[in-house]
């Protein structure tokens, strides 16, 4: 039976990350914070944003910013329980993301990282997430967009 629910965890969480990367690539995250606990924590390579509202916030900076097309596509998927309501999973990120609107020619990934989140069920029985981390493996010439950085930049 255990293993039935680790599949069924695998399953839901992966779909819960493809909408949630969906998400960010179609509409530029301007639903982003529904997939997180008022308490969350973002950690990229850059900046780290404490609780739903200043992760938002990220995302309406970058929406402010003007057009960027990204496309962030993961491969192996591992999620496992920490508890009966709390899952942990690991994945490789691929981004590739650049300024601009579509068609744009192919350039290599913006950065490749590992990718580790924590979940937690709702009362509604939706999986939040309550830690988002992110670390570079590789990194190509196109640079990830940050406030810090680009205000750092003029």
């Amino acid at each position: 039976m255990y293993q039935d629910d680790v599949l069924k965890l695998n399953a839901e969480l992966s779909l819960l990350l493809a909408e949630y990367w969906h998400e960010i690539d179609t509409n530029g995250g301007r639903n982003a914070s529904d997939y997180y606990t008022d308490d969350a924590e973002f950690h990229g390579q850059f900046a780290s944003y404490y609780g739903k509202a200043k992760i938002q916030e990220f995302y309406d900076w970058r929406v402010k910013q003007g057009p960027r097309l990204s496309v962030h596509s993961f491969t192996n998927f591992r999620a496992r329980f920490t508890g009966p309501d709390t899952a942990e999973a690991t994945n490789f990120l691929f981004l590739y993301a650049e300024n601009g609107e579509k068609v744009l020619p192919t350039q290599p990934p913006t950065t490749i990282s590992l990718a580790t989140d924590r979940f937690k069920r709702a009362e509604d029985g939706r999986w939040l997430c309550t830690y988002r981390r992110f670390e570079h493996w590789y990194e190509g010439g196109t640079p990830v967009t940050n406030p810090n950085l680009d205000d750092d930049n003029g």
